[in-house]
């Protein structure tokens, strides 16, 4: 039954989303410093990119580990050099609560940023065939139907995530001055430069 599916499909959404990570944070920085919707725009670029990785796990499981292992430094060295371009960018923005232009354009350049990131962690994918397998779902490529419904329910477990966190973070925007906003952002540019870090020193390692 492909209702089944979905659910297991939103349990691993949430699961691969859930995990405190780079895209976290910058959706939990935007969703204070901007709104809740411009927060959940950025976080619906990793959705996507979520739903795109699970894809992949679910037609073709042995396929996806090969291309991983084929292309695992290369993408851990770009993403871990875009992670330190994004700490930069967020320890010198000093952000005004006053100055603050909701756009759309900067939504979807967020989202565009967040999907970039996520789609650069080859572990993403491992993390999709781990699960699989551990759920006895291995062989669920066989059947399309299932296929789609499990896949349709990754999208729907991570929107839910990003959804949920940056609801939760949208209660606390009214407490917060500008100050906290730049602790925020020097808090959020330390751990994400440490994982670019992290992702560097793998791939040399």
């Amino acid at each position: 039954m492909p209702l089944i599916y979905i659910l297991w499909g939103l349990m691993i959404g949430l699961l691969m989303a859930a995990p405190l990570g780079p895209v976290n944070l910058i959706c939990i920085r935007r969703t204070l410093a901007y709104s809740k919707r411009n927060g959940f725009t950025v976080g619906m670029g990793a959705a996507v990119a979520d739903t795109i990785f699970g894809a992949i796990a679910v037609f073709g499981l042995s396929s996806a580990l090969g291309l991983v292992n084929k292309i695992n430094g290369w993408v851990e060295i770009i993403g871990g050099i875009v992670l330190i371009g994004v700490s930069i960018n967020l320890w010198v923005k000093h952000p005004h609560l006053a100055d603050v232009k909701d756009t759309v354009r900067d939504r979807i350049k967020g989202a565009a940023g967040a999907f970039s990131l996520t789609i650069m962690n080859p572990m993403t994918i491992l993390g999709f065939v781990f699960l699989f397998g551990a759920l006895g779902l291995g062989d669920i490529g066989q059947n399309v139907e299932q296929s789609f419904a499990l896949v349709f329910g990754i999208f729907l477990g991570s929107s839910l995530w990003w959804f949920t966190i940056t609801r939760c973070a949208g209660y606390m925007k009214n407490r917060l001055s500008d100050d906290h906003l730049l602790i925020i952002n020097r808090v959020s540019a330390i751990i994400v430069a440490l994982c670019g870090l992290w992702a560097l020193g793998k791939s040399f390692l």
